[in-house]
């Protein structure tokens, strides 16, 4: 969808899968500095919201932890080594940053595993507990 380029985020580029689900592969390096490799630092489910400041609120009240705040531009939840971190980024630039409609077309359903009971966040995103799955965003 956007060939590999620097960014805000570092240097990346933006694929679809044929699921529809639209992925941004970046780092946060501004230079080639090291081998190509296939190792993974993080991931990180990064979800376009309305008011970044709201939804922050939201799920803190769920006991997530902020990582890292830029008011109401940008927040991540903090997360343990190995567990996919959570992030909000207002809707109309992260559609921007990865070349598709601000309305969105696919699904707001979202699968984790644990316990919780599933829950809607402000934005719509239905959260539901798989005790034996991963998390795992559908499209």
């Amino acid at each position: 969808m956007k060939s590999a380029s620097k960014s805000l985020w570092g240097y990346g580029g933006v694929v679809q899968a044929p699921d529809g689900t639209v992925v941004k592969v970046a780092t946060s390096a501004k230079k080639d500095t090291v081998p190509v490799s296939r190792d993974v630092g993080e991931l990180v489910l990064l979800l376009g919201v309305e008011d970044v400041k709201a939804s922050k609120e939201f799920y803190a009240g769920r006991g997530l932890s902020v990582g890292k705040s830029y008011g109401s531009k940008y927040v991540e939840f903090a997360a343990d080594p190995g567990h996919i971190k959570l992030a909000l980024y207002k809707r109309r630039a992260l559609a921007k940053d990865v070349g598709v409609s601000e309305e969105g077309t696919g699904s707001h359903r979202l699968v984790l595993s644990g316990a919780a009971g599933p829950f809607r966040d402000p934005d719509g995103f239905v959260w539901e507990a798989s005790a034996s799955a991963p998390l795992t965003a559908t499209a």
